[in-house]
This record gives C-alpha cells, structure tokens and sequence, in this order.
C-alpha cells in the first residue's frame, strides 16, 4: 500500500467501513511505517468528537422554544411602546422646539465670540437674540401644555429666562395660575408674574385671580403679592373671602392683616 491509498482509506478504517483485506493492508502499512499513526490517532480523535448525536427535536423542546420568542417579542412590543408614549407625550414639537433653542443659543454664543474677536457690528446678533426669544415662547407654551407637573414648572422657569414677555404668555401664565391642578405649579406662576406687575394686564389678572383660588398657601401667596404692590383693589376681593365659610382660618387672619398693611 502506497502513503496516498493510505490517506485515501483512513477515514473508513476509523469508522469501520473497510473489507478485511483492505483492513489487513492498512494495519501492514501502519506496522511498515510507525511514524504515520500519528495521522491515524489524529483522525480517530476528530471523527469521535464529531459523531455526537443530534438530538431529535421534541414537543417540549418546540413549546420552550416558542415561550422565549414570545418573550422576546413582547419585550421588543414594550420598547416600541414606551418610544411611543414618548413620542406622544413629549411631542415632536417639544423636541423641535428644544433643539431650535439649543441650536440658537450656539448661534448666540459664535456671535459673541466673532463680534468681539472681528469688530463685526450686531444687527445679525440682535436678529438671532430675537429668534431665540422667539423659540424659547415656544418652548414655554410647549412646556405649559404638558402633563407632567416637573416639565410646567420648567416652563415657567424658562419664563424667567425671557428678556420680554408676550401677552400670550401672560395668558398662558394666569391659565396656569387659574386652573393647574398643581399647587407648587400655581405658586410659580405666581412668583413669575410678580415680574411683570408693571402690565395693567397682569394687575388686573392677579386680583381676579384671588376668588379662584382654594389653595391656602396661593391663596396667602397672592395676599403677600398685593401687600407688595399696595394693590387697593384687591380689598375687594380680600373681603369676600373673609365671609366665606370654608376659608381656611390662617388664611382668613392673613387676610385681614394684610387688607391693614394695604389700607
């Protein structure tokens, strides 16, 4: 037997696939020449290692199969419906309107830093102050609308933040202040309008604002406001809140002690 038969035949020597005489032959060439059982202990080891036996799949083996991509599916249903509700709640427009706002105060910022650095003179910086203010009322309105307490209290914060202020905003303000189911979301309105007292508007809003309210703490909140602004028209409505049956007690004596300081 030459080495070339040999490596021919190997593979069914190991599995068991030869007659007797090529059997015979083989064992006489690997008796004739030693050094080739090596390539014989090699190939046994690889034809071991890989005729273990494939299980058959069974009824139990498809049920857990299907049970874990269900589970996958499902997760991957969550996800996509979390992307939703943040989607819905947060709203592409909110995200515009944040990105436009980041994008403008970039703007701003390379403005500065040019003018200074180049002599460049200021109309395009002037244009580019007003558009961001432009975008942050938009974020304001945005941020106002949104259902959770956290975002509207950010949003009368960025009020702050507004060089002037439109009467839509104030509007949107005293719709806040009027009927945000939050009491900590109303006090901030309150604080930001304080702001802008200068505006008959705004005056005229607060007072009105006073038999709306049931909270004490705005209530008590918007008594301090127009101890501040000497508000003598807000005696008013001061009064009837005295004669209601309900007001809260400490309310009632903040009241009457600032209707005096007022007086």
């Amino acid at each position: 037997m030459k080495y070339l038969e040999f490596k021919e035949l190997l593979t069914d020597y190991v599995l068991g696939n030869l007659s007797n005489s090529k059997n015979q032959e083989l064992e006489l060439f690997l008796k004739e020449n030693p050094e080739y059982n090596t390539e014989l202990e090699e190939t046994s080891f690889f034809l071991e290692s890989t005729h273990e036996e494939v299980p058959e799949p069974t009824a139990a083996m498809d049920i857990k199969f299907y049970t874990m991509l269900n589970s996958q599916k499902q997760k991957d249903e969550k996800v996509s419906f979390v992307k939703k509700l943040e989607s819905l709640f947060l709203g592409n427009t909110f995200k515009k309107v944040a990105y436009s706002l980041f994008i403008l105060a970039i703007g701003v910022f390379l403005g500065k830093g040019l003018s200074k650095d180049a002599g460049i003179s200021s109309p395009n910086i002037e244009k580019v102050k007003e558009e961001t203010e432009t975008v942050r009322s938009q974020l304001v309105l945005t941020l106002l609308d949104q259902p959770s307490a956290n975002k509207r209290l950010q949003a009368v914060s960025e009020v702050n933040k507004l060089n002037k202020v439109t009467e839509t905003i104030l509007q949107a303000l005293f719709k806040t202040l009027n009927y945000d189911e939050n009491v900590n979301v109303r006090l901030s309105a309150i604080e930001a309008l304080g702001n802008y007292t200068e505006y008959p508007l705004v005056r005229e809003g607060l007072i009105a604002s006073i038999l709306k309210q049931e909270s004490p703490l705005v209530q008590i909140a918007l008594a301090d406001l127009m101890v501040l602004l000497q508000e003598k028209a807000a005696i008013k409505s001061f009064e009837k809140i005295l004669y209601e049956e309900d007001t809260n007690e400490s309310v009632k004596q903040k009241i009457e002690e600032s209707i005096e300081r007022i007086i």
